[in-house]
């Protein structure tokens, strides 16, 4: 399953390299709109795709997923073949690949409780960030190399077959197992009747809540550094391929902090690691103002750094607070609201790019950095049990369904954190 998540995530990486090659190319589209159609339609596939998860056998969801759009980027080279090839057809793919996007996005997350025991959670989560790092940073990287020597068009056929290894992947673990499904009065049967408690939980849970918070408005910053990056690299004078080597900048940061993360028990509070990061990730992002190849890449590496455990502690806390038969609901939940606002943030470097660099970079720092420093105080305050690591030990109530059951502990007093 690893293997052709990576194989899959390398795909991804580099088709998105290639989508913005043509879109500046001989397809003459317009590369906000495309960002927001790449990223917006998360919002309305991802609550349905959580649904979906905790309902129907995950495997299965996600080899469909994989087919539907491998064949949706298999659709552009067969354009280009017969001088077909507009900002249209760029725009429908982008679109369907961000509808779709939710359904392996907190598939996998949903999967890892059932194959690791609880005391690994922590270094599988970070084995899933260097999966993903490793291959957008291979992906990113070979297509910057690809686009600048053989063209875009190469790279989305390897991105198709990459959806097609995928899902022959998940084909062949069989023993992945099914959501839980439960008779009767509990199973859900719509998503909204199933998102209902997982909201509830999310809404009292000061955790869950903030962190969500925290990471939805930085990727507003992330939305407005995928415009600001291609342009950044024709000043830097870096060629056609030169935004997929700054894409593979970050990742290179990201793979190094997950890698660490795997082989080493990360000790400290995970509430102020997260604050911590991000405030930190926010102020390398101002040195982007520096007119430089180095100074950038850098900034870039150091992002990565920053950004990679940010999202293995939250998903770690988020896994110990909610219990496994509400993981795909949970998931699918945060992700499609963190990932429904990189489009804001296309706009927002859209605005600013107008007024000159300063006013972009100064603007993308806002984003990632305000937001930490507004809730640090809330997020600190909130005592949880599960802050430095340690395993959830605790069991659903027979007749109760498990987020239900997670909300209404919420209701009641938290302990008292430990100093």
């Amino acid at each position: 399953m690893w293997a052709g998540a990576t194989v899959s995530a390398t795909g991804d990486s580099a088709s998105w390299v290639a989508l913005v090659a043509l879109s500046l190319g001989t397809a003459h589209a317009s590369l906000p709109i495309l960002v927001a159609l790449y990223t917006a339609p998360v919002a309305v596939g991802g609550l349905v795709a959580g649904w979906a998860l905790d309902r129907f056998d995950r495997r299965r969801l996600m080899i469909g997923d994989s087919v539907l759009r491998g064949a949706a980027f298999a659709s552009i080279p067969l354009a280009v073949i017969f001088g077909q090839l507009a900002s249209g057809q760029l725009y429908a793919v982008a679109a369907i690949y961000g509808l779709f996007k939710m359904i392996s996005l907190a598939g996998f997350p949903a999967l890892i409780p059932s194959l690791v025991s609880g005391t690994q959670i922590d270094q599988a989560n970070a084995l899933e960030g260097v999966t993903y790092g490793l291959a957008s940073l291979v992906g990113a990287g070979l297509a910057g190399l690809a686009v600048a020597t053989i063209g875009p068009v190469p790279v989305v056929i390897f991105d198709a077959a990459s959806y097609l290894v995928m899902a022959l992947c998940l084909w062949s673990v069989r023993e992945l197992s099914a959501p839980a499904r439960r008779p009767g009065p509990h199973r859900t049967r719509t998503p909204a009747a199933g998102f209902r408690a997982v909201l509830h939980l999310v809404a009292r849970n000061p955790v869950l809540r903030d962190t969500t918070i925290m990471f939805a408005l930085f990727n507003i910053g992330e939305g407005a550094l995928l415009v600001f990056l291609p342009y950044r690299a024709v000043q830097l004078g870096l060629g056609s391929g030169g935004y997929g080597f700054l894409v593979a900048a970050t990742t290179a940061g990201e793979l190094l902090a997950a890698v660490l993360l795997a082989r080493h028990a990360w000790r400290a509070s995970l509430r102020a690691s997260i604050i911590v990061a991000q405030i930190t990730a926010a102020l390398v992002v101002l040195l982007l103002v520096i007119h430089s190849t180095v100074v950038t890449v850098a900034a870039l590496v150091a992002l990565g750094l920053c950004a990679a455990p940010m999202t293995a502690w939250a998903q770690s806390l988020r896994m110990r607070l909610a219990p496994p038969q509400a993981h795909g609901r949970l998931f699918a939940l945060l992700r499609t609201t963190m990932q429904a606002t990189p489009p804001a943030g296309a706009a927002l470097a859209a605005v600013t790019l107008g007024q000159g660099t300063l006013a972009a970079v100064v603007a993308i720092a806002a984003a990632m950095g305000l937001p930490a420093i507004l809730l640090a105080h809330n997020l600190l305050s909130s005592a949880t049990e599960t802050d430095h690591g340690a395993p959830r030990a605790s069991s659903t109530r027979a007749g109760q369904p498990g987020a239900e059951q997670a909300a209404a502990r919420t209701r009641r007093p938290p302990p008292r954190a430990r100093t």
